[in-house]
C-alpha cells in the first residue's frame, strides 16, 4: 500500500532530520543552567537552522509513528501525539520568543529579560525530557500491542519495541534526577529506541509487516 510507505519515509526522514538538528544544536542538558545557555546562544551560529529541522523532522517522525497505530489493537498512538504537541510549543518558542529577546540582551544589562530568557529555556528543556519520555512510552506501547495483533511480528521485533522503549523512558526519568549525568545517558538509553522507530518505518517502507 502506498500509505504504508508514505508513512515509513516520514518516519525515516523525520528521524534523520531530528538527529541532525539534534548535531547541530548546542550541548545544553541541564535546565536550571541558563547563564550557560545563554551563553551558548549567544555564539550559536546555526540556532535558526537547527530549530526550523527539528521542528519539520518531528512532525514528520512522530506524526508518521502516530499514524501507523492502525497496525495495532490497542495503541500508544497518544503518547506520539502527546509529545508532538509538546515540541511543537517548545521548538516554536525557541524559534520565536527566545530569539527575539536573546538578541536585545546580547550587548545590553537587561537583568529582567536575561531572567525571563532563562525561564523559557528552563522551561523548554524540561518539558522537552517530558515530550522524549512520551515519544518511548509510545514505542514500548508498541511493541506490547505487537504481540495481540494479527500482523506476524517476529518475536525478536516485539520485545525490543517493548524493552527499547521502557529503557529509554527509564532513561528520560534518571536524567531528570541527575541532569549531568545526561551526556552518558541519554544517548545510552535513547539511542536503541530511536533505532527501533528507524527499523520500524524501514518495515512499513519496505512492506515488511
Amino acid at each position: 500500500m502506498l500509505g504504508n510507505r508514505m508513512l515509513g519515509i516520514s518516519i525515516m526522514i523525520g528521524g534523520i532530520l531530528i538527529l541532525i538538528g539534534t548535531v547541530l544544536h548546542p550541548i545544553l542538558v541541564d535546565p536550571y543552567a541558563g547563564e550557560e545557555a545563554l551563553h551558548k546562544f549567544k555564539h550559536s551560529q546555526m540556532w535558526m537552522l537547527d530549530h526550523i529541522l527539528m521542528l519539520i523532522g518531528m512532525f514528520l517522525w512522530l506524526g508518521g509513528l502516530a499514524g501507523s497505530s492502525s497496525y495495532f489493537r490497542k495503541n500508544g498512538a497518544a503518547m506520539f501525539y502527546i509529545s508532538l504537541g509538546l515540541w511543537i510549543l517548545i521548538l516554536t518558542a525557541e524559534l520565536t520568543i527566545l530569539p527575539l529577546i536573546g538578541n536585545e540582551i546580547i550587548g545590553r544589562h537587561h537583568g529582567v529579560l536575561k531572567k525571563v530568557w532563562e525561564a523559557i529555556f528552563s522551561f523548554g528543556l524540561l518539558a522537552g525530557y517530558f515530550a522524549v519520555a512520551c515519544s518511548w512510552a509510545g514505542v514500548a506501547l508498541y511493541g506490547w500491542c505487537m504481540k495481540r495483533t494479527e500482523n506476524s511480528f517476529s518475536t525478536w521485533f516485539q520485545n525490543s519495541g517493548f524493552y527499547s522503549g521502557v529503557w529509554g523512558f527509564a532513561g528520560i526519568v534518571f536524567t531528570c534526577c541527575f541532569f549531568k549525568t545526561a551526556y552518558i545517558v541519554l544517548p545510552l538509553t535513547s539511542g536503541p529506541a530511536y533505532l527501533w522507530t528507524m527499523w520500524w518505518g524501514w518495515k512499513l517502507f519496505r512492506k515488511k509487516i
